[in-house]
């Protein structure tokens, strides 16, 4: 463990427990976050709250963003009352929440002038992986500031690499999130075919999870499926914004993403459920097979 102080902005599903892992560790941590209970639960396992996160700043070495998007990005970093108004020459801000690439350069260019480093470290693994501190962290910056990084990212993640400068965590996490929604969007047809076709579905869970499909979604979301529970791990308006990212980055690049774009479109008919839909966790995408195929795939 390095001697550094921790500020910690972003107190939600995965802040929180990412905070008291930082604490547990040994840590000084001071917190902010817009929502005061969260705040206060973090106080009450022995971070610090600030009023802001000027505050945080002026209080810390190494400084820890986690928000939902690019503006609430912008906002804790360089908003009125933000990091860079209390950030000291020498610090680093770690962001390790999903955003546009573009805006973490941004970032890292208007922290640079105040002598501070910044590295992008989103983060995969979900709020069981932020509570167990066994995170997967991709990381983009330069080599001073990862290596600064390292023993804090270490107590939030089991695997950490340095994809390349910044922004390339980034874009490590949206390509990433393709391949896993995708699995998930097959798994759920899967599922429901199965089902319709007669097969019980936990022996035919058993029978393929360790087979040519086995993956993390299989093993994590095919239970939860199975037994109709769709509390929240990763949201459905968390996957939602991150194929949004997705196609801002395929149109900068030039890429075509055709089943990202309909799985998109599949993320908006749950969306179209109602205001509450999205606040369900993301293994809710099986919901819109299961309404088109008039069956649902449960034990």
């Amino acid at each position: 463990m390095s001697n550094d102080r921790i500020g910690f902005v972003g107190l939600g599903m995965m802040g929180l427990p990412m905070a008291k892992n930082l604490v547990e560790a040994g840590y000084t941590v001071t917190v902010f976050d817009l929502d005061g209970a969260a705040a206060e639960e973090a106080r009450a396992f022995g971070a610090s709250p600030a009023p802001n996160g000027a505050e945080v700043a002026k209080q810390s070495d190494i400084i820890i963003t986690m928000v939902p998007d690019s503006p609430h990005v912008e906002a804790a970093i360089a908003g009125s009352g933000g990091i860079i108004e209390g950030i000291g020459a020498g610090a680093v801000v770690i962001d390790m929440s999903t955003i546009s690439p573009s805006t973490g350069k941004k970032m890292a260019a208007l922290l640079k002038e105040k002598g501070a480093g910044f590295v992008d470290a989103p983060v995969t693994g979900g709020v069981a992986g932020a509570e167990a501190g066994s995170l997967s962290i991709l990381v983009g910056g330069d080599a001073e500031a990862f290596e600064r990084s390292l023993p804090v990212l270490s107590v939030l993640g089991g695997d950490i690499t340095h994809m390349g400068p910044v922004g390339s965590g980034y874009t490590t996490k949206i390509a990433n999130q393709l391949i896993g929604v995708a699995t998930l969007a097959g798994m759920s047809e899967a599922f429901v075919l199965a089902k319709k076709a007669g097969l019980d579905m936990q022996t035919f869970f058993d029978a393929v999870k360790n087979g040519a499909g086995r993956s993390w979604a299989l093993e994590t979301l095919g239970p939860k499926i199975l037994k109709g529970d769709f509390s929240p791990g990763f949201m459905v308006k968390h996957m939602q914004k991150d194929l949004r990212l997705a196609g801002q980055l395929a149109e900068e690049t030039g890429t075509s993403i055709p089943t990202t774009s309909l799985i998109a479109q599949l993320y908006r008919a749950v969306q179209a459920e109602g205001p509450e839909a999205t606040s369900q966790g993301h293994q809710a995408l099986i919901q819109v097979i299961e309404k088109l195929s008039n069956a649902e795939a449960r034990v």
